[in-house]
């Protein structure tokens, strides 16, 4: 006989789930043998369509049931929920942000440490296609040594008909200081890890080490609202314009926010990035992205070299299943993490994004909400482990 297959639970049923449930499909060593949801009705119907044959309401009563908790729950609960898991021995793909301060972050991840189980934190850019293949061309040495990074955030625009479901009506945990784990800027401290994660990966080896975020008023006007499937509209103060210094100071970087949420146009759709390096630079779209044209048509990564004609690339994976986008965001970057971990797990080889990483994306997070709040350059080792934005 061969090996029993991998119990997989999955806990949250919102937006998440679905593209890590994609992720479990088609591999023989796993079962996705239970769903958990505090909505009983969310999770049964969650079941049906899934084929998933047991439903719980408590994370407690499923973990004899299964081997990988997948956590995909909202912010404040997945700290706990991963000191839960691990104490009990299961391995955990959790979404993120992975906790809320530095503290809460460390003592999961101790938790999982004691526990001698696999961790892999959600950080779905640094497993986007796009982003892996410009990091490939990175090592490759393709545009020298990596020295400046500049993001571009604009307008996430939808598919008129998402491919997945989107989650419940009530997102309002996503408003909520403590819940969010933002305090007064909820919407950076949720998608911020995104930014600061992709700033280190694309700068092999450098750590970030200073963050300076510049604070705005609202323009005035009508509020604008997000996404629909997100409750955010224009906050009173914002976060437009991130800057931050490596630990080597050769290097440095810019996240640029301009889309309809604070009021400002930028015709580049979705999140993009140039890696700036001695020889040459990497123009790259990530989630959402749409408008990088080169020779008349619509390109995904474009290598400039110095002294050599640019290389353009298009990486079709069918589309974003929520984003007008064809950079796949959801699903194929969840797919791509989910599937690392279950490698990891059969390899016994560690993540290569788990509970340090993570952590210290949620720190760099933080010292921007402390840098805007105060006004002034954060260094990231000064945010103390017990600082929350709330």
């Amino acid at each position: 006989m061969g090996r029993p297959r991998l119990r997989v639970g999955i806990v949250g049923t919102g937006l998440a789930a679905t593209p890590h449930l994609k992720g479990y499909a088609g591999r023989t060593e796993v079962v996705v043998a239970a769903v958990c949801d505090c909505d009983e009705g969310r999770a049964r119907a969650f079941a049906e369509r899934h084929s998933i044959p047991q439903v719980f309401t408590e994370l407690a009563d499923m973990l004899p049931a299964v081997d990988l908790v997948d956590i995909a729950t909202p912010t404040y609960l997945h700290a706990a929920m991963v000191r839960q898991a691990a104490r009990a021995g299961k391995h955990i793909h959790c979404e993120k942000p992975f906790c809320r301060s530095v503290a809460e972050g460390e003592e999961a991840w101790a938790a999982v440490q004691q526990a001698g189980v696999k961790l892999l934190v959600g950080e779905t850019y640094v497993f986007l296609r796009s982003h892996m293949e410009a990091r490939a061309l990175i090592e490759a040495g393709e545009i020298g040594r990596p020295l400046q990074i500049r993001q571009r955030h604009g307008e996430w625009r939808e598919r008129p008909v998402p491919r997945i479901p989107t989650g419940p009506a009530d997102r309002s945990w996503r408003l909520d200081g403590a819940l969010s784990g933002g305090g007064a800027y909820p919407w950076i401290f949720d998608h911020a890890v995104h930014f600061f994660a992709t700033a280190e990966y694309f700068v092999p080896g450098a750590s970030i080490a200073e963050v300076y975020a510049v604070r705005a008023a609202a323009a005035a006007g009508t509020r604008r609202a997000g996404a629909a499937h997100d409750p955010y509209a224009a906050p009173a103060v914002d976060i437009p314009i991130i800057t931050w210094q490596y630990d080597d100071e050769a290097c440095q970087g810019v996240w640029m926010r301009a889309e309809r949420l604070n009021g400002k146009f930028d015709y580049q759709r979705g999140f993009g990035t140039q890696i700036i390096g001695e020889r040459g630079m990497i123009e790259v779209l990530g989630e959402g992205g749409h408008n990088l044209i080169w020779d008349g048509q619509q390109q995904h990564l474009v290598l400039h070299r110095e002294g050599r004609n640019p290389v353009a690339c298009r990486f079709p994976e069918g589309g974003d299943d929520v984003w007008d986008s064809e950079i796949c965001y959801y699903s194929q970057g969840h797919i791509n993490q989910v599937r690392h971990l279950l490698d990891c797990i059969a390899a016994d080889a560690l993540p290569r994004y788990s509970g340090p990483e993570g952590i210290h994306a949620v720190r760099c997070t933080l010292a921007a909400i402390l840098s805007a709040s105060e006004r002034r350059p954060v260094r990231v080792a000064e945010v103390a482990a017990d600082f929350t934005a709330y």
